[in-house]
């Protein structure tokens, strides 16, 4: 555009605010024929009237108006927008986007974010809750920085480190007539398999994990309802809906068996990953260090896996 929008959001709200071509010029300091010229490029560039020319005191049109409004909204996030460089470039602000499952940001978050924040009040958590798939998906596509979550046999192009092991545990309501102190081999579940089975939807990794140790072990069952949310699924199990297999949980309600499986049989790896092209960020390294504080991780044997 040949006229400075900044010029013209000046122009339009002193004839807004004051009524007139000519009160305008003398509020701005210019002269009226500037005013007016200013004005008829802008219409003419834009194909359609800004003032009204034929009321006195002179209006705004309604596009006028939007228009004028839009200018404003416009230097607003300029202004906000070079805040923020400003603050980056003098190391006072960071940005750091996670993707996880509600699930993991239920179990982990409370702790590792209120640790991060303490520590790193100048950083800013952008988190991203959504299946464990699309989590990880996210960060392959570049939506997101770090995933945190369980380790799929179909990562592509990651980094990643190992916060912990998991261990897996059959969940069962008391009512059931199935009770061990722990499943050695994978058909004492066999008996389990004409109750209803309530599973993690297959877009979750642990959906995946469980289904490849079902099959793998020829336990074959249509589950009655798939889930996203592992809290949901275990309140299902407390009001007697059916029996599920999940990550160990820490707290279960008396109307719940947990009954543990063999590490051998099954076990999980919870991650934090980021794709290989991507470098470390301050921010993330910030990130890893309170990950490691808060999972009790020596950083000098930790070592960093290439999964492409």
């Amino acid at each position: 555009m040949a006229f400075s929008t900044t010029r013209l959001a000046e122009i339009l709200t002193a004839v807004k605010n004051l009524g007139s071509i000519t009160a305008a010029s003398q509020h701005l300091f210019v002269s009226q024929p500037y005013i007016s010229r200013t004005i008829k490029e802008a219409e003419q560039q834009l194909g359609i009237q800004l003032i009204d020319r034929t009321t006195k005191p002179t209006r705004l049109t309604y596009a006028g108006a939007q228009y004028l409004a839009g200018l404003q909204k416009i230097k607003q996030q300029l202004s906000d927008l070079d805040q923020t460089m400003h603050e980056l470039a003098q190391s006072k602000s960071g940005h750091l986007s996670i993707a996880l499952s509600e699930s993991m940001a239920t179990q982990i978050l409370p702790e590792l974010g209120s640790q991060f924040l303490q520590e790193y009040p100048q950083y800013h958590l952008d988190i991203h809750e959504m299946p464990s798939l699309a989590a990880e998906k996210a960060v392959t596509d570049n939506q997101s920085d770090v995933y945190i979550g369980p380790k799929s046999a179909h990562h592509s192009a990651f980094f990643y480190r190992i916060m912990h092991n998991q261990s897996f545990s059959i969940l069962v309501p008391t009512a059931y007539p199935f009770s061990l102190p722990q499943v050695t081999h994978a058909q004492q579940l066999t008996s389990l398999l004409h109750q209803p089975f309530i599973g993690c939807n297959f877009q979750m990794v642990l959906g995946e994990i469980t289904r490849h140790f079902m099959a793998e072990n020829h336990l074959f069952l249509q589950p009655a309802l798939t889930l996203n949310s592992l809290s949901t699924i275990q309140q299902l199990v407390e009001h007697g809906c059916g029996w599920t297999l999940l990550p160990t949980p820490a707290v279960i309600a008396p109307t719940v068996r947990s009954i543990p499986l063999d590490p051998h049989l099954l076990t999980y790896q919870l991650i934090m990953a980021h794709r290989t092209s991507k470098e470390n960020t301050p921010e993330m390294m910030a990130f890893l260090h309170v990950a490691q504080n808060v999972f009790d991780i020596d950083p000098a044997t930790q070592i960093k896996h290439r999964d492409d």
